[in-house]
């Protein structure tokens, strides 16, 4: 439950957080972004996925590369043997 409290907050200072960046940008060029809207999708797509990261983040098997079982190095890699 608390997941969905962290999202909707997250999502709310995203929101926030991407249309300021996005006027910051805007005030830097002296004009508007073109397509500023694919802009806005880009920026916010970006933070959104650190921010996920972030509040829910993947349990270290998945960093690492491995899978839950594995004992010995190479053993899920397709045509090697291992030594007894």
């Amino acid at each position: 439950m608390e997941f969905a409290i962290y999202y909707t907050l997250g999502g709310i200072i995203l929101y926030s957080v991407t249309d300021w960046i996005l006027d910051r940008i805007e005030q830097s060029r002296g004009k508007p972004v073109p397509y500023r809207n694919l802009a806005f999708f880009a920026i916010f797509f970006v933070l959104a996925y650190l921010l996920m990261g972030l509040i829910n983040p993947p349990p270290d098997s998945v960093l690492l590369g491995s899978t839950p079982g594995d004992s010995t190095p190479g053993d899920s890699i397709p045509g090697t043997t291992t030594k007894p």
